[in-house]
């Protein structure tokens, strides 16, 4: 953008304002005769710094800006974060091997978004579509390409699980405590049971219970502090969110399984977990689910025993009750019926047994 002033002298200054890597520069010349060659002056000099540009990424492809992009804009993220970036430069290079980013479009990226999506779940094409995005809408901002080529990208992909295969009903996750507490009794201790023991009874995360300490447990107040958590490569990290970091109360049977460990809790891997919860549920002959799935049946059960849901929030270190609604509204909308009856009642008897 130009602009342009009259001096005292009678003649005309010009003002560029460029952007390059996300900072403007000011650029000014004056002593023009007539403002037209001010004009003139700053169209070239417009013009060349486009250019300028133009030459430093002409021959970039998509991948390798992106690359970069994460580099200088997500270095500072979660080893997990860094993972989906890393898995979103992994389907760029895939699909998208030889494209430039001076010649991506709309179209090329509806293209892509309709491939991947083919074979992906709408949820895991979300992310994907959501990391390009980003990264396209900087180099917009910055005069790197000159149309933003992510608007109103229309996203697919398959249906994914269903709420249905998230968690486990009541009466299975009571089969599979019963379960993993005999292999508990024939195996002490035992790592991989433990930790589908203490999901069961916490819905906490596997990364947090990885990285659970025997200090962490008040047996006396009889709680677990849920502060740190490890992450896929066993780094201790911080936990999720600032909300994360938390203290549950816990029922006498899982303290029992917890008394005389020293040192770590539960030290096994999440494909270690995974492996032992998949092989209990084919001797039970139960729903298929993920070890995650264990925290949401965690709080399934809470809720459909009538637990308040801004504690159950908590308890699992939400970030606001907002997520746990989201979470939660297959249960929610399954306890409709009920609540409807039980509202119905409640009018009923008072304004019918009170007297004014």
């Amino acid at each position: 953008m130009a602009t342009y002033t009259k001096t005292q002298g009678g003649k005309y200054r010009a003002r560029v304002s460029v952007k390059e890597n996300g900072k403007y520069k000011q650029l000014s010349k004056q002593g023009f005769r007539t403002k037209k060659e001010a004009i003139l002056w700053a169209s070239e000099i417009e013009a060349g710094y486009v250019d300028r540009v133009k030459n430093k990424y002409e021959n970039m492809l998509l991948s390798e800006y992106f690359e970069k992009w994460v580099d200088t804009y997500k270095s500072k993220m979660e080893s997990a974060t860094q993972y989906q970036y890393q898995n979103t430069l992994d389907n760029i290079v895939k699909y998208l091997p030889d494209v430039k980013l001076l010649d991506f479009t709309r179209t090329d990226f509806q293209n892509f978004i309709n491939e991947f999506g083919k074979d992906h779940s709408k949820e895991t094409v979300a992310k994907r579509k959501n990391h390009i995005s980003q990264a396209l809408e900087d180099a917009y901002a910055d005069g790197i390409i000159k149309n933003n080529p992510t608007i109103r990208i229309q996203l697919v992909g398959t249906a994914g699980k269903s709420a249905y295969n998230k968690f486990l009903e009541d009466k299975e996750l009571i089969k599979l405590d019963r379960y993993v507490k005999e292999k508990l009794i024939q195996y002490p201790h035992s790592k991989s049971y433990l930790a589908i023991y203490i999901s069961i009874h916490t819905g906490m995360r596997i990364g947090e219970i990885m990285a659970l300490q025997s200090d962490d447990i008040d047996f006396k107040n009889k709680t677990i502090s849920v502060n740190k958590a490890l992450d896929q490569y066993r780094h201790v990290k911080s936990t999720k969110t600032e909300s994360s970091n938390r203290v549950i109360s816990v029922d006498d049977d899982l303290l029992e399984e917890l008394k005389g460990i020293d040192g770590p809790i539960a030290d096994v891997s999440n494909y270690g977990a995974g492996k032992t919860l998949k092989k209990a549920i084919k001797e039970l002959g139960i729903k298929t689910v993920s070890f995650h799935a264990l925290r949401h049946s965690h709080g399934s059960l809470l809720l459909s025993q009538g637990v308040d849901i801004k504690y159950v929030s908590a308890r699992l270190g939400h970030k606001n009750i907002s997520t746990t609604i989201d979470v939660y509204t297959h249960l929610l909308n399954s306890q409709k019926e009920s609540e409807e009856e039980k509202t119905q009642q409640i009018m009923t008897s008072v304004f019918k047994s009170k007297s004014v």
